[in-house]
């Protein structure tokens, strides 16, 4: 079951804006890191080389359209996990 299955479809539209932690190969850091910029509406505010983390912050006009981006963010190949730290909603 994808994560659109269980979101229901928004009746009236509000700002999404969440952070996420993206853990990735170090090996493809650079070119997770170049796709993540390719996502509509996404930031990214810092990357660790090291450890192969990237945090970034993803906004939508609602819940389905952002938790499909998160879902292009995790198909990106050499991603590992993508973490939703932080989740705010607000009347558009």
């Amino acid at each position: 079951m994808k994560i659109n299955d269980l979101i229901k479809t928004d009746t009236v539209e509000k700002w999404q804006v969440c952070g996420i932690v993206v853990q990735c190969m170090v090996s493809r850091l650079g070119i997770i890191q170049s796709e993540l910029s390719k996502l509509p509406d996404t930031e990214i505010h810092a990357v660790n080389e090291e450890n192969g983390k990237i945090v970034a912050v993803m906004q939508a006009n609602s819940q389905k359209e952002l938790a499909n981006r998160m879902e292009l963010a995790r198909d990106i190949d050499g991603v590992i996990t993508v973490s939703l730290v932080y989740h705010q909603v607000e009347d558009n």
